[in-house]
């Protein structure tokens, strides 16, 4: 059945709710109480697309008793410091809103409706209205019209269509000379980490950049300009990408093998195609040259076009991510060295090679000695969440517990585990944005622009799910953003030691904005530290024990680092 619009607002805010940071713990219960009202409203309301009458009315009154529970002196109070909290009022106005319209009395919905599209978060309620047909009867009333054209008046200013034009072979000089533009306007007002260039100058930058974008003969090669000037600010959560099919098959193609730098060498480390394993490409191989470029002297020419944050995250990106990318039409020519020393060139295409491989999200055994195992390979979805709660009752009867997030890129931080593993409040990490005040900055204050760290309260342990046991938590060069937000959060709890390599040293709150030509950018927006400060963007999480896989490790099949977390925790007995 169709969800209600009451349901979908409450998936979208118990997201938010992950990652909500309340500035107390009495807030936290507020917001918490209010939610579950609404989750009560609307199972009332059930899946009808015309709900009762008398449902209708019982789903209003709990929503009017929770507006008179918010209005309450002490909720009030709590509401001014807390944005979390504060929103709830207008979600229960647009709640109300729906149950009106459903109940006939338009004049009703129209005047909470105002209300709604009249505060802060106006936009997204407009957006909610244009886009569902249950406000067809009262989205185009009279009283709502000024409404809706001063908040697209507003959107205009930063979300107008006029520079989100499409790909094609050539886009105009004017389209590529305003991609450069807006990308050094939106980094110019935005960027988190101009303190961390302190050579870098942003404007002279751009000057010198106009020619080379000017001169660009294509729109591949103005892709490939903006690529470079995106990296030049040294950042992981900033850099520009396609949106288009046609300019992604010039550039994205590559061979389903992952290739990774090894103690100076280049080496096959997976190969995810049954037919190229049997054909003879196997995990261990040197890559010599590739195109009969040496491989170093061919990722050097990679470099200066990607945006990272480490010198760990370059060499991922270059060696790994990037290295056998490119016209998804055309070959790419490896010299190859097997574990044998015998030298063979293949010639392999970087399309059609059918179902592959894939890695799982989540991937749960028990290794010897009873220890329990859970790679989390991606906070994307909730799936790991889902899968730990679902393990959980039998994480008692074993020995130890290894968290592997070394292939995880990162999603939406999720707690829900860290929370399991403590009967202690978790402390978040530190926190701060751009406070931007043009008329202050008009006047001389050195308060027009400043960072200001925003307020957070401790997470409260699960309360209910406790393991008590040994954990570790592996980590390498490909934990990122979100995952390393995982590893400050477990590592600033004590609970255990991380194992592996440094991790990749990028997280942050990107903002995204539409480039011409079928591209996008975005720019990283947020500082982040360790709770006490600690500074891991730009530098990485360091592992309590760095264990390196090695070129014969690899060639074996070993892996080292699993090795010596079991190792570890046998001598923890």
């Amino acid at each position: 059945m169709k969800k209600t619009v009451i349901t979908l607002l409450l998936l979208f805010t118990s997201f938010l709710e992950i990652k909500a940071q309340h500035t107390s713990e009495a807030s936290g219960k507020a917001y918490e109480y209010l939610q579950g009202e609404r989750a009560k409203a609307d199972k009332v309301l059930g899946d009808w697309a015309k709900p009762p009458l008398d449902s209708l009315k019982k789903a209003e009154k709990i929503l009017q008793d929770a507006l008179t529970y918010y209005h309450s002196q002490d909720v009030k109070a709590l509401a001014k410091t807390d944005k979390y909290l504060f929103g709830r009022e207008s979600d229960i106005n647009f709640d109300m809103a729906v149950i009106k319209i459903k109940k006939g009395e338009q004049n009703g919905a129209i005047a909470l409706l105002k209300k709604n599209l009249s505060g802060s978060s106006g936009s997204a309620y407009a957006k909610w209205m244009k886009n569902d047909t249950i406000f067809e009867s009262v989205v185009n009333a009279p009283e709502l019209l000024p409404f809706f054209k001063k908040i697209e008046a507003s959107n205009r200013v930063f979300n107008g269509t006029a520079l989100n034009t499409p790909y094609k072979y050539n886009i105009s000089d004017a389209e590529k000379l305003a991609g450069l533009s807006k990308f050094w306007s939106e980094a110019k007002y935005n960027f988190a980490y101009f303190e961390n260039l302190p050579d870098l100058d942003w404007d002279k930058l751009y000057l010198e950049y106009i020619p080379l974008i000017q001169n660009t003969k294509n729109t591949l090669e103005y892709y490939q300009v903006m690529q470079k000037f995106c990296a030049e600010l040294k950042d992981s959560h900033t850099n520009v990408w396609s949106t288009s099919d046609s300019l992604r098959s010039l550039t994205n193609f590559a061979p389903p093998i992952r290739t990774t730098l090894v103690e100076g060498k280049v080496l096959i480390t997976s190969v995810l195609s049954d037919s190229l394993q049997k054909s003879g490409i196997k995990v261990g191989m040197e890559v010599v040259s590739i195109d009969k470029i040496p491989v170093k002297e061919y990722a050097q020419k990679l470099m200066p076009y990607q945006s990272s944050s480490t010198e760990q995250d370059l060499r991922l990106r270059t060696f790994t991510y990037s290295l056998l990318r490119g016209n998804r039409e055309q070959t790419v020519e490896l010299e190859l060295k097997g574990i044998d020393g015998k030298i063979s060139t293949r010639k392999l295409p970087r399309k059609g090679y059918g179902v592959l491989k894939k890695t799982e999200s989540v991937e749960f055994k028990i290794l010897p000695n009873n220890v329990a195992y859970l790679a989390i390979n991606e906070f994307e979805t909730s799936k790991s969440r889902e899968k730990f709660m679902s393990i959980f009752d039998s994480l008692s009867n074993t020995t130890a517990l290894i968290l592997d997030i070394r292939r995880n890129g990162g999603g939406s931080t999720d707690v829900s585990i860290l929370k399991c593993l403590t009967d202690k409040p978790i402390k978040q990490g530190q926190h701060f944005v751009r406070k931007y005040v043009p008329t202050y900055r008009a006047w001389g204050s050195e308060e027009g622009i400043v960072w200001q760290q925003e307020p957070v309260s401790d997470w409260s342990p699960n309360g209910k799910k406790l393991y008590t046991k040994p954990v570790v938590l592996l980590i390498s060069s490909q934990t990122f953003s979100a995952a390393e937000d995982f590893a400050v959060i477990f590592d600033s709890m004590k609970r255990g030691k991380m194992i592996g390599e440094v991790t990749g040293g990028s997280t942050g709150q990107p903002l995204p904005f539409s480039l011409p030509g079928g591209l996008m950018g975005r720019v990283c927006t947020k500082r982040d530290l360790y709770p006490d400060g600690k500074v891991f963007v730009g530098v990485g999480i360091k592992p309590d024990i760095e264990i390196k896989p090695t070129i014969v490790d690899i060639q074996k099949g070993r892996d080292t680092v699993l090795e010596g977390a079991l190792e570890y925790l046998k001598q923890q007995k």
